[in-house]
Parts: C-alpha cells; structure tokens; sequence
C-alpha cells in the first residue's frame, strides 16, 4: 500500500512558493519546478523601446528646424512686404516693431491693421526681393 501525503505551508512574503514535498513509501520526495515561460511579446517590448527613443528624437529635430526657419522669416519681414496672418488677412507691412507689425490691408481706404509679430505665418513676396529683380531687369535692357 502506497501512501502519498503532501505539505504546504505558507509562502513567506517576497519569497517565491516552493513546491511541496511529497512523501511516497516514507521518502520525500521534492516534485520538480516547472520552468515558467516569459509572457508572450515580451521580446517585442525590447525592439519597442528603440523605435519610441527615435521618433521622439526625430520629432524633437524637425521642430527645431522649423522653429529656426520661422525665426529666420520674421527677422526678414521688411517695410513693404506682403504677408499673410494667421487669420488668413493679406497685406502689406506698413512698420515693424519688435513686437508689433502694421499691415495696409486695403489700398484705397488706406486702412490699417496692427498684429503681434507671431500672427505673421507666410511672407508672399519680399520688398527685397522685387528690388533685385527691378534692378536686374533695368540692366538686361
């Protein structure tokens, strides 16, 4: 007669549980440990990890590219140019404040706007731009 009798106490707080000895014709007899498998996509979450680090730091050089082209076109907006806003008004600049830009926004009337300098999003034509090309086409004739 085969008598089998199994123990299991308590698993201690931060310990892992062990298995339970199993006692078989009066010997114990320690069961063998199952090797847990690692869940599944857990490689995946290494390769992640690399993928995240560039798309931020790519995102993080584009914005200061385009930060730096936009810093550029307000540092250039001169007398005379025509511009567009954020609110989509086009116009011609009028003065330039550190701050403030005056648009002449309609001819006949001469009325005029006052905008932050931030409002400015597009620079349509530079009033140095068509001075070079006057002086260019003065020299062709």
């Amino acid at each position: 007669m085969t008598y089998v009798i199994a123990f299991q106490g308590p698993a201690l707080a931060g310990q892992p549980a062990t298995p339970a000895p199993t006692m078989v014709n009066g010997v114990a007899t320690a069961t063998p440990a199952t090797p847990t498998a690692p869940p599944p996509g857990s490689d995946m979450f290494w390769i992640l990890i690399p993928v995240l680090v560039m798309m931020v730091l790519f995102s993080t050089l584009s914005g200061r590219k385009q930060k730096k082209a936009r810093a550029k076109m307000l540092s250039e907006l001169r007398k005379n140019d025509r511009v567009v806003t954020a609110g989509g008004i086009i116009g011609s600049v009028v003065e330039v404040k550190p701050d403030v830009v005056v648009l002449r926004v309609d001819e006949g009337r001469e009325t005029k706007l006052t905008f932050t300098r931030d409002a400015i999003t597009t620079i349509l034509n530079s009033a140095a731009s068509e001075v070079t090309e006057v002086s260019a086409t003065k020299t062709n004739l």
